[in-house]
């Protein structure tokens, strides 16, 4: 689950068109987000509040052998009127998991030249306690696609009591950039990203022609490395990674795969994660060593749980009540008693009306031939499965979510709960591990942590 702040910071990100999927660090953030998830230790409360559009506060209480605290602010010189509490925020939006990588939309120029956001920033602090320990970071917009992070940490416990990470990042729709300097060990980095294809334009996206697009414009190809040099010590480093994502063009369902390779540490691992239904996703995860032979096998997958278990009767559909659904039912009383909702028309980008072109709209998708051309619009059919897809998914309103991994190998299970219990989002899990000695299982790990925000 993500703290208030890093949920703010992403929805800074969103309201400055800066994709986070298109940096070489979250090439592989899907698969981290099903198998690598914290678990809660001990008990933890956070409570935040958003003063202002531009402004926000967060206190942090912990409970871990001691009594820790924090006291964070963050400002934005963009409003942040995206936002939500913890009583009215998607769980979607609020819990890391399946990342739907789109295809690449070049901004038009005229765009980017007059975009309020091109000199954006985000100042964020925060204070411990007990102790002196303080982090920092600054977000400064250079232009719309070049922004300077800046993170910093002072500690006592850390050597000369601190450092400090400047990264240069430049963010296009064809490749990314990032230049990084750490004053730990004086080490210098390089990250790269480069997306396979053409990007599309933004005017092209809304007026194109289904008929002149590909089936494989749902598929985004990236290859990266990255490459770190530590000046005091010499040490070189070096990895490269590629990850394909696609969406299937008769269920619509995304699925991603990686691979990432360490040459110098002969590590290599392979990743495939696919969204098998609206609700559920299965990850799994293959490592390998050259030198030593060494590998590993790690299963994970989430299940998430509707807020409301009545299904709407959709005529011959049946689906779980969506949050746009619930809003017409309050707004029409009398459709309650028979929890029936009219099928509403998808309009497509080129003014083309579809009426309900997937014949059972549940988690298996069931495609209805009658009701899909067969002639030259078969890119047309792709391209309306796809979206209904993923706003099923954007506006399926869930309760919770259960999170599940483990390793063959390490032997560890990880089971982790997330989900709302009145105006607080609870996370809840725990981590066992098997004795190597004994063969019995034990305790690593196990709290509960509650999260207030207004």
């Amino acid at each position: 689950m993500y703290t208030y702040m890093e949920y703010l910071q992403k929805c800074f990100y969103k309201s400055t068109n800066w994709n986070e999927d298109n940096i070489f660090s979250n090439i592989t953030a899907t698969s981290q987000a099903i198998l690598e998830f914290p678990i809660p230790n001990g008990f933890k409360i956070d409570s935040s509040s958003k003063t202002t559009d531009y402004s926000a506060s967060s206190f942090t209480l912990s409970n871990n052998h001691q009594i820790n605290g924090s006291l964070a602010y963050l400002y934005s010189s963009v409003p942040l009127k995206n936002t939500m509490g913890t009583k009215d925020v998607s769980l979607q939006d609020a819990i890391a998991g399946f990342r739907i990588i789109e295809p690449m939309v070049r901004l038009q120029p005229k765009f980017n030249n007059k975009a309020p956001h091109s000199k954006s920033s985000l100042l964020y602090g925060r204070m411990y306690f007990p102790g002196s320990a303080l982090e920092a970071m600054i977000i400064k917009r250079i232009s719309e696609n070049t922004q300077l992070l800046i993170k910093c940490v002072n500690n006592p416990h850390l050597s000369k009591n601190g450092t400090m990470i400047v990264y240069l990042q430049n963010n296009t729709a064809k490749y990314s950039r990032e230049f990084i300097y750490s004053t730990n060990e004086s080490l210098i980095g390089l990250r790269c990203l480069y997306n396979l294809g053409t990007p599309t334009s933004s005017s092209t996206v809304s007026s194109f022609n289904p008929r002149t697009i590909p089936k494989f414009d749902n598929s985004v190809v990236s290859i990266g490395t990255e490459l770190w040099f530590a000046t005091r010590s010499m040490s070189p480093g070096l990895s490269g990674a590629l990850r394909y994502s696609t969406r299937s063009t008769s269920t619509g369902k995304p699925l991603t795969m990686t691979l990432a390779i360490n040459p110098i540490l002969g590590h290599i691992s392979s990743t495939y994660t696919v969204k098998t239904s609206v609700a559920s996703t299965f990850c799994s995860r293959y490592d390998f060593n050259v030198f030593s032979y060494a590998s590993n096998l790690s299963l994970g997958f989430e299940l998430y749980s509707y807020a409301n278990k009545k299904r709407s009767d959709f005529y011959n559909h049946e689906i779980y009540s969506s949050s746009e659904e619930n809003k017409y039912l309050k707004q029409h009383p009398e459709l309650q008693k028979h929890h029936r909702v009219p099928i509403r028309a998808y309009k497509h980008h080129d003014n083309r009306t579809i009426i309900n072109p997937i014949h059972n709209l549940d988690n298996v998708y069931h495609i209805n031939p009658t009701l899909l051309s067969t002639t030259s619009g078969s890119g047309h059919t792709s391209e309306t499965v796809t979206t209904a897809f993923q706003n099923l998914v954007n506006e399926s309103d869930f309760s919770s979510v259960l999170k599940f991994s483990t390793s063959l190998n390490d032997k560890v299970v990880k089971i982790l709960w997330e989900g709302r219990l009145r105006d607080f989002l609870v996370s809840t899990g725990v981590k066992l591990s098997l004795n190597p000695v004994t063969n019995t299982p034990e305790f690593n790990k196990l709290g509960i942590s509650f999260s207030y925000a207004l």
